[in-house]
């Protein structure tokens, strides 16, 4: 029988209702698949944080609500706190699990530029990183552009295809602006910088180069691959397709779901397989312990990988399949976490 064990999901204070704000469906499916393991979870926030207990809640399926009771520190806490800007407001959680030795995993919600330059510390993973640059003047937008006629803008602590802008050269005086509900030409990329300079100067962006994408039913298609640590590496749990005609394949900004079975011949899954435990390796010796993570990535028309991004805290995938292998496999390393407590010990 699993080691008995009590895991923690850290969410964030939702100050209208007095409880929690985050992932509701994912913390209901994490209850009840330890249940099954004969282990429990509670969601807590930073709040609800003593010196000797927590003040958290528990779902109550027959009554459909969250029920909110008294906890004694978990064996192992998972986070899922959703909030970037205030990430602050959870030093002072972590120092207390440290002191506690309580093991946990992804404290930081991940900076694009961040993680890009922590990757390109890996000589293995360097073609499959697009030509990626930090903006900050004008000068380096000019000098990236020379080098790349076509390329994503991106803020760099945003997620979900937030703020992208995307700018083609089609000949020397014709330029193409689009975001995600907007296109505009522009005669000069000095009529470019005026468009975008606001944007760069008041938020970090980077430049990346666009990988021209295979397409699928005339659309360009990325994969989203959830990986998770198991057994001394990293493995793929799931991996989803997502289409679209628009700059960014979020469903959020119209992109559509489909079935990975579609492209399947066309990736080669063990190269990917190796790409991911690199990377989940590399970013555990930038971020301390990294274990759990999802890759935006493309597969250009010759069948090469390139890594887009790296996200510390996954969205839920609308695939029943990889959503729930996701489940099995954090209650895996809940499990490990919770019995190899000295390994992951913080420092």
């Amino acid at each position: 029988m699993p080691h008995e064990m009590l895991v923690g999901i850290l969410a964030g204070d939702n100050d209208r209702s007095g409880s929690f704000y985050g992932n509701i469906s994912l913390f209901k499916a994490i209850q009840r698949h330890l249940a099954e393991q004969h282990s429990s979870s509670f969601v807590f926030t930073p709040s609800g944080m003593k010196e000797k207990s927590i003040v958290g809640y528990i779902y109550e399926p027959n009554e459909n609500r969250w029920l909110k009771k008294k906890f004694l520190y978990p064996d192992v806490v998972y986070n899922r706190y959703p909030f970037r800007d205030t990430v602050q407001k959870t030093d002072f959680v972590f120092r207390s699990l440290n002191k506690k030795n309580i093991p946990y995993f992804n404290r930081h919600f991940f900076n694009k530029w961040d993680v890009i330059t922590c990757l390109q510390k890996n000589k293995h993973l360097l073609p499959v990183i697009p030509e990626s640059q930090l903006v900050t003047s004008k000068q380096d937008f000019y000098t990236f552009f020379e080098k790349c006629p076509s390329v994503y803008l991106k803020p760099v602590g945003q997620s979900q295809g937030k703020g992208i802008i995307k700018i083609t050269a089609e000949s020397k005086h014709n330029y193409i602006i689009k975001t995600v509900n907007s296109i505009k030409n522009e005669s000069s990329l000095e009529n470019i910088w005026k468009e975008i300079k606001h944007f760069i100067l008041n938020e970090p962006y980077m430049m990346q180069q666009e990988i021209v994408s295979d397409q699928i039913n005339n659309q360009k298609y990325d994969l989203r691959i959830l990986v998770h640590y198991s057994q001394n590496k990293y493995v793929i749990s799931g991996i989803g397709v997502r289409a679209s005609k628009n700059i960014t394949t979020h469903v959020v900004h119209g992109g559509s779901i489909l079935p990975f079975s579609l492209v399947k011949n066309r990736v080669d899954t063990k190269k990917l397989e190796t790409i991911c435990h690199e990377i989940g390796s590399t970013l555990s010796q930038c971020f301390q312990f990294i274990g759990e993570f999802s890759i935006d990535a493309g597969i250009d028309t010759k069948g090469n990988i390139f890594i887009y991004e790296v996200n510390s805290k996954p969205m839920v995938f609308d695939e029943k399949d990889i959503f729930q292998n996701g489940i099995v496999q954090l209650s895996k390393l809940f499990h490990h976490l919770a019995k190899n407590r000295i390994d992951f010990k913080k420092t």
